[in-house]
């Protein structure tokens, strides 16, 4: 069963939708097709002479081109946000911009143990550094197996 627009009043079309999206690309089309020739009229020094003939015409164009200033001038406005805002972030530090939040923690980098000969030797009770700290490493059982756990204690 195809799906209907139930506030239509004309159940026989349910393609309507598919219409309108196709008459919207078209009128789009056309619209871009006037603006254009228009903007080459302009150009030319010719437009006046339409504009002055066709009312219709005017109102459409001078609406248009202060829809396209607008555009243009929402844009410029975005674009000179972010510039602001990138500029801003450049003269702040890394650490700055964590404590403020605009950056992500940086994950403090794993320091490499080196293991003795059997997998755990070596570590039971061994006192080492990590960036600065030192770190206790304990052996802990596992309880319900015969297995152990390092555990670091800082």
């Amino acid at each position: 069963m195809s799906a209907l627009d139930y506030e239509s009043d004309d159940w026989s079309n349910h393609n309507a939708s598919r219409e309108v999206a196709k008459l919207k690309q078209q009128a789009d089309k056309l619209a871009r097709m006037a603006c254009a020739a228009m903007d080459e009229l302009e150009a030319n020094g010719i437009a006046e002479v339409l504009l002055l003939k066709n009312d219709e015409l005017r109102a459409w164009w001078a609406a248009h081109k202060e829809a396209d200033r607008k555009e243009k001038a929402r844009v410029a406005e975005i674009e000179r946000k972010e510039r602001v805002r990138a500029e801003a972030l450049a003269r702040l530090s890394d650490e700055e911009k964590e404590l403020l939040g605009l950056a992500k923690p940086k994950k403090q980098p794993r320091v490499p143990v080196t293991v003795a000969k059997s997998k755990w030797e070596g570590f039971i009770e061994e006192d080492i550094a990590v960036d600065d700290w030192d770190a206790k490493i304990e052996m802990v059982d596992i309880p319900g197996t015969n297995q152990k756990m390092a555990i670091r204690k800082y």
